[in-house]
């Protein structure tokens, strides 16, 4: 059975080809502060100022990112809890015969692949079997052949130039030369000398955090591609446990995305 997005790009590159859109079950109230005011970007502060604290904030809570290129039947989800560094990251793939699920489960140290395929062609993807590919240190490492997802908002702090759009919303461009360790190894083949001015627009809810997050990486015939994440559902409970023993593969082969 031949995969050609997978042999392509891997689990995370795939993320490029998401569908998605949920919203922030925060809406955009802002938070009162303890003496009854709202808090939340200054109308008055420097665009660039405003969205790298809101990279910054990505972090600070567990949330929900979803990211959408606009392609029918593919899509990544990833609910992640940055502090305990747990998550799922869940990725479809549509192909010839059905659909690739890859699933990516991050628990503590470790973390874990498990794939499963519309056939049995490909024995290792099982759709039972969870690969352990490492720690997580080693497993970003390897995994910079695409996408890391729990990442990429820090894009967003790249000098470059950037304007208030409206309440809450910004545009610009931001200079990602180098920055293959999160958009993966092959950013720089993709974005070529655009990469020093890849544009980019942001939103921000009331309490600054970001919302909404779009980055233009390439454009041919016409078309742009872009990756468009969101993220919502802030704090929500992120439960990312170690599969049973009888489940977990070790060595796992040169097929499992993240390897």
């Amino acid at each position: 059975m031949k995969h050609p997005k997978l042999a392509a790009a891997g689990v995370a590159l795939a993320a490029l080809l998401a569908v998605g859109g949920c919203t922030s079950d925060a809406g955009d109230q802002p938070t009162p502060a303890a003496d009854g005011t709202a808090t939340g970007p200054a109308a008055d502060a420097e665009p660039a100022v405003v969205l790298a604290a809101a990279a910054r904030k990505v972090d600070e809570q567990s949330y929900r990112l979803t990211v959408n290129d606009g392609a029918a039947g593919d899509g990544t989800t990833l609910v992640w809890d940055p502090k305990g560094r747990r998550g799922l990251e869940t990725t479809s793939l549509a192909v010839a015969n059905g659909k690739v699920t890859i699933e990516r489960l991050t628990t503590g140290a470790d973390v874990y692949v498990k794939v499963t395929a519309p056939d049995r062609r490909v024995p290792v993807w099982d759709g039972r079997t969870w690969w352990h590919i490492g720690t997580a240190g080693k497993a970003s490492t390897a995994a910079t052949a695409g996408l890391d997802m729990t990442r990429v908002a820090s894009t967003l702090s790249a000098s470059g130039t950037s304007r208030r759009t409206g309440e809450r919303a910004y545009a610009g461009t931001l200079d990602l030369r180098g920055r293959a360790d999160v958009l993966g190894k092959g950013v720089d083949g993709v974005l070529g000398d655009r990469a020093a001015a890849v544009p980019f627009t942001a939103e921000l809810d009331g309490q600054g955090r970001l919302v909404r997050y779009r980055l233009e990486v390439a454009a041919e015939q016409g078309r742009t591609a872009a990756l468009d994440l969101t993220y919502a559902d802030f704090g929500l409970p992120v439960s990312a446990e170690k599969p049973a023993a009888e489940l977990i593969g070790e060595d796992p082969p040169g097929n499992i995305p993240g390897v």
